[in-house]
């Protein structure tokens, strides 16, 4: 037998008003949480322009190098290497393409600028490989270069890459680099086997 007690809490007029307040509240909360979720989503946003308006300006920073070329043209002839290092009978062609003085480079993705007044001399190479299978050849082993006139000091290059593979009959980018004074114009440049003969290359830039 139900007792007043339980007759009063199911009265309509007790539990409309309660169910009423129920809502109210919880379209409240509601409401809060999606005040919350959509200050998140705007500061989410801001964040992610201003970080993209970072990138672009690193980017744009980056692209800006000041480069001054010089046009060569000089092609030599090596003998390949084998995946050991050693030399084989087969012939790779070398043509240094240009030179050029500039404030960065790009190394596996990261660019590097120079400091301490130096500037980098890059100088930009075509592989050819005419043969019928793969070839190797050392740049670095191959290229020296003398600062100013000071012949008796021949620089190997600070950027190079090791043993550079050609693939069979085909061409290959590559480039030899060195670390030069700022003011520096006027480069000799010795292109030739470790122990063989060198063919010595002026290379001047307008001062």
């Amino acid at each position: 037998m139900a007792t007043t007690k339980d007759v009063s809490r199911l009265d309509p007029e007790v539990v409309i008003p309660k169910i009423k307040n129920f809502k109210q509240k919880l379209g409240d909360y509601i409401a809060q949480k999606k005040r919350f979720v959509i200050l998140l989503v705007i500061i989410g946003v801001i964040l992610l322009f201003f970080g993209y308006r970072q990138v672009l300006k690193n980017s744009r920073s980056n692209s800006t190098a000041k480069t001054v070329t010089v046009q060569m043209d000089k092609s030599f002839t090596f003998a390949a290497l084998n995946n050991q290092g050693k030399p084989t009978s087969a012939k790779i062609k070398l043509r240094i393409v240009d030179a050029q003085k500039t404030d960065q480079v790009l190394v596996k993705d990261q660019t590097y600028k120079a400091t301490n007044n130096k500037l980098f001399l890059i100088f930009n190479l075509e592989l050819k490989n005419d043969e019928t299978t793969p070839q190797n050849i050392m740049p670095g082993d191959l290229v020296r270069l003398a600062v100013a006139g000071n012949e008796d000091t021949r620089f190997a290059p600070d950027l190079h890459n090791s043993l550079v593979g050609i693939a069979a009959i085909s061409t290959k980018n590559d480039r030899v680099g060195f670390v030069i004074p700022q003011d520096a114009n006027k480069f000799k440049l010795y292109i030739g086997e470790l122990e063989g003969k060198k063919e010595e290359i002026k290379v001047d830039f307008p001062s």
